[in-house]
């Protein structure tokens, strides 16, 4: 397997372009098959382009993920400290809290249920208010939205 040099891309988006602005078809009202046999007529392979776009898009999504992450984690640990300084009475009731959600979500999934039972037996009030929040995302996500029979 060759590598392509990138400069070839580049001509194949400049004819790809060139090839999008002629006036014999209107690319805007073709559908992506014809589209695609328009590209294949003309000679004009975007695999490598499509491959790098797929690439960038997916490398973004999972940057964004993680920054959406960070920013849980750190409202997760203001929440627990806000619930520790409220006192003992704030961390038993989130406690209670914890382990209904859980209850119910062993009803859907008790394998999971399980990872999430032995995750709050060990957990501190830090870990309390991540593991309410993760259990209030998964009740959100349900398909049947909580709703059983």
């Amino acid at each position: 397997m060759s590598i392509q040099d990138p400069r070839s891309d580049l001509t194949r988006l400049e004819r790809l372009a060139a090839i999008l602005r002629e006036e014999e078809g209107d690319v805007e009202a073709m559908s992506r098959e014809q589209l695609v046999q328009y590209l294949k007529d003309n000679n004009v392979d975007m695999a490598g382009p499509q491959k790098r776009f797929d690439a960038i898009v997916k490398k973004a999504e999972a940057r964004r993920r993680l920054e959406v992450a960070a920013q849980r984690r750190l409202a997760a640990v203001e929440r627990a400290r806000g619930m520790m300084s409220a006192g003992t009475e704030a961390v038993a009731a989130a406690r209670d809290r914890v382990r209904a959600m859980i209850e119910k979500f062993s009803q859907h999934d008790p394998e999971q249920a399980q990872v999430y039972a032995r995750e709050f037996e060990k957990a501190t009030p830090e870990d309390l208010a991540i593991l309410e929040e993760d259990l209030a995302i998964l009740e959100m996500t349900e398909p049947d939205n909580g709703k059983s029979d």
